[in-house]
């Protein structure tokens, strides 16, 4: 062991305990000051929730602190996006020699501006290829394209931390807002300004407009559309390569049935409380279409339970399957007045597949 690279004197016992000593409470109080864990008087460490969130996500305790202190109860997508670029895990990006020429340029060509003074800086690096994704801009040169997969493949677990310190809180706003921050990563399309149309492969504004004059703005109309009408509309826009490739790109698409009811529970602890009995059908496989991200990747969904009046969020449950799935979500005392409650069927990777149901009395079971 080299002493001066830990800055010790020598390598006694004594000076080696000494050090990690040191080490291990300064680590702990690190990790208190940050609310990721508890110390009590007997020196007992309790995990705290930032902590395991922390540890599920494998993320620095300065991330989950940094959202900690900034997610709020209705926190925008502008806001999350910034903190994404924050977050420690890309505090390594490389940012080579006159690399700040190129993002100066890149600046320029975006939707949200960056600290023109820091170009330097990894996280505004990672700002600017998250920009360029989202608006499918084509990047100036090889390394930035291998630096965008290793900002995307470490986005999804750093909005996964997003997601479940808002949800902890509450903050129904806050929550679907990182929930649509995902889908933009994964699709590489902006929310709500890109239709989601432009998903599919080969879909230009010509062919835009002519599906809008059929009444189509969204995928979700396009998959209900007859097969035959589509084709036809198809044929006066695309090649035939091009349209049999979009037509395949389709039918990757779910279309989900989602059935649901209330039933009142039996446990005498819990007088007045009901279960949301949640059946769920898709006609598509379970792989994701994901051309423009790096990784193959399986559809997952988020059911939520809120309140659209208050922005309360009650209930969280992250799922995935192939073909049909039941399942149940609680509903406490303090939620059963159902105003404004709501269940909504949220897709971690695809732009307006979202699915809503009021919850109301009239959906209790016999």
């Amino acid at each position: 062991m080299n002493p001066s690279y830990y800055d010790l004197e020598n390598t006694e016992s004594s000076t080696v305990n000494d050090y990690l000593s040191r080490l291990v409470t300064d680590t702990l109080q690190d990790l208190e000051d940050a609310g990721c864990i508890k110390v009590d008087e007997d020196n007992l460490v309790e995990p705290l929730m930032l902590g395991t969130v922390a540890s599920q996500y494998y993320l620095s305790y300065k991330t989950v602190s940094l959202f900690s202190t900034n997610i709020g109860p209705d926190t925008s997508l502008k806001v999350l996006f910034h903190m994404l670029c924050g977050a420690t895990e890309y505090d390594e990006l490389p940012v080579r020699h006159n690399e700040e020429k190129i993002n100066e340029a890149l600046s320029k060509e975006i939707e949200y501006e960056v600290d023109k003074n820091s170009l330097d800086d990894p996280h505004v690096k990672a700002n600017l290829l998250l920009q360029a994704h989202f608006s499918r801009l084509e990047l100036p040169i090889s390394d930035y394209v291998t630096d965008l997969k290793s900002v995307l493949d470490q986005s999804i677990r750093i909005i996964q931390a997003m997601i479940d310190v808002s949800a902890n809180s509450g903050w129904l706003k806050s929550a679907l807002n990182s929930m649509y921050l995902m889908q933009m990563v994964l699709q590489g399309l902006w929310f709500e300004k890109d239709p989601s149309l432009l998903m599919l492969p080969n879909m230009n504004d010509n062919l835009i407009k002519t599906l809008q004059q059929s009444g189509i703005t969204q995928l979700q109309q396009l998959l209900e559309f007859p097969k035959h009408s589509l084709q036809n509309l198809l044929q006066s826009v695309l090649t035939q390569p091009k349209m049999s490739e979009l037509l395949q790109a389709l039918e990757c698409f779910p279309q989900i049935q989602m059935k649901c009811s209330l039933q009142k529970t039996e446990s005498s602890r819990e007088q007045n409380s009901y279960l949301l009995d949640i059946k769920l059908r898709t006609k598509s496989g379970s792989r994701a279409f994901l051309p423009r991200f790096p990784k193959i990747k399986d559809e997952a969904w988020w059911l939520v339970l809120g309140n659209m009046k208050t922005w309360e969020l009650y209930a969280l449950k992250r799922i995935s399957f192939s073909d049909h799935l039941t399942t149940s979500m609680f509903i406490s005392p303090d939620q059963i007045n159902l105003e404004g409650t709501k269940l909504l069927l949220v897709s971690d990777c695809y732009l307006g597949f979202e699915q809503q149901y009021t919850v109301h009395n009239t959906m209790l079971g016999s």
